[in-house]
């Protein structure tokens, strides 16, 4: 598997993990021809607007054009309680089912 990582590190992870409260994790593989947005609102609504860190990252093909990659992260940062610290990655996999993206996400200092 050949995988480059971009702007993830593990300062970065130390930064979101330092949020007290609970912890919450997904991992979902998005059909870039999907609403992403609207499955990020439905699934983890109410993990955006409680969590004081938040961690992504993208699992993309070298192909993905990183406007969707863009728009999901404005979509995310828009949505977020105001005292959210949001960080974000992105790594090239070719390993990926043509038009997916593979994100993770990591909610701290939920209440």
């Amino acid at each position: 598997m050949n995988l480059n990582t971009t702007n993830t590190n593990l300062q970065d992870l130390q930064v979101i993990l330092s949020k007290i409260g609970k912890v919450a994790g997904y991992v979902k593989i998005f059909n870039v021809e999907d609403n992403i947005t609207s499955d990020i609102k439905n699934e983890f609504s109410n993990e955006l607007k409680a969590a004081k860190g938040i961690w992504v990252e993208f699992e993309i093909l070298p192909s993905t054009s990183l406007f969707i990659v863009n728009d999901i992260m404005g979509f995310i940062t828009y949505n977020c309680g105001d005292n959210s610290e949001v960080l974000w990655g992105t790594a090239i996999s070719e390993h990926h089912v043509e038009n997916s993206i593979k994100c993770k996400i990591l909610f701290t200092g939920l209440v």
